[in-house]
């Protein structure tokens, strides 16, 4: 008996999962949904293209100074270089003068200063402390030389590294702006991408003029490797609104997470910096578990929970002293 029962029991429970399974409704996917997730895929491999793009421009400008430098440091050598060369052509003209001018000699006023010590060889009228001093500027000269040619050599694979991933990153815009023209803008507003119904604390002092004017931007537009007045992008954002109280930061976001104090998620204070994406993006900390960043193109900058402010969360910063 209880043997039976137990079997009917048991037919009954697959028959009932058979019936619900028939009848429950297919689940198809939001079209709009999908949209976003693309959207979302291509531009987290965009904001690597751009935070790498913003660390050759900051790269190329340090080896732009180095450059200028360089050139100022040559410059007194080459004034010096000329100026013996004019000496050593005065010291020829006197010996043509004198009679004592052979085709040897006339090889010595031509050319340039740069084949000086060369040619001083051929002058034994020369005093050694004349051709001792020409060697040496010479050589300093050639190892300036040197060194400017390495860092031209940088400066011209830093512009064409700056145009390789300009073109990349103008593909990439292009795919996410053809996503972007397919999604509902009333859909994505109704999901709630920016937080405009929070009200950030108060915070006082330094860390409140930067807090404030970070969301001063808020309704401002995306741009890759903006950094204002009304355009920026993640980067971007955090390098201007530092910049109010003195304080720079490159603008890429690996490089300020490098430049500063590594704290805990729990430690996050108003105008500390949030990063996300493997160092690809970072958002700035207002309290309230709350951040205001430059999110995306179409979107701009917004506030967002900690959690929606970009994805996968990577760690906290601080800017020492603060």
């Amino acid at each position: 008996m209880l043997a039976n029962t137990a079997r009917r029991m048991g037919f009954l429970a697959v028959a009932t999962a058979f019936v619900i399974g028939v009848a429950a409704p297919a689940v198809h996917a939001d079209p709009v949904d999908e949209k976003e997730k693309q959207i979302e895929e291509q531009f987290h491999t965009l904001e690597g293209v751009i935070e790498d793009y913003n660390r050759v421009n900051e790269e190329f400008k340090e080896t732009a100074a180095k450059v200028e430098a360089l050139e100022k440091e040559l410059k007194p050598f080459e004034d010096q270089l000329a100026v013996l060369y004019e000496e050593v052509g005065a010291i020829a003209r006197n010996i043509y003068m004198g009679g004592q001018m052979t085709g040897t000699m006339t090889a010595l006023t031509t050319g340039s200063p740069d084949t000086l010590a060369e040619r001083m060889t051929l002058l034994d009228q020369v005093t050694a402390d004349s051709s001792d001093a020409i060697d040496r500027l010479n050589d300093a000269k050639a190892s300036l030389d040197e060194r400017k040619g390495v860092l031209d050599g940088l400066y011209e694979t830093q512009s064409q590294q700056e145009s390789e991933m300009k073109a990349k990153k103008e593909t990439i815009t292009a795919d996410i702006e053809r996503l972007s023209g397919e999604r509902d803008k009333a859909y994505r507003d109704s999901r709630g991408l920016s937080d405009d119904s929070f009200i950030p604390p108060f915070v006082p002092g330094k860390r409140g003029e930067v807090v404030r004017f970070a969301l001063k931007q808020v309704g401002d537009d995306y741009g890759w490797a903006a950094e204002g007045p009304d355009v920026w992008d993640c980067s971007g954002l955090m390098l201007g609104a530092w910049k109010q109280v003195g304080v720079h930061l490159p603008h890429n976001a690996a490089m300020e997470w490098n430049q500063l104090q590594h704290i805990s998620r729990d430690e996050l204070q108003p105008g500390d910096l949030v990063f996300y994406n493997g160092l690809n993006h970072v958002a700035m900390y207002i309290g309230g578990d709350h951040v205001v960043h430059a999110s995306d193109y179409g979107i701009g900058v917004i506030i967002s929970t900690v959690d929606k402010g970009g994805s996968p969360y990577y760690g906290s910063a601080r800017v020492p002293g603060f």
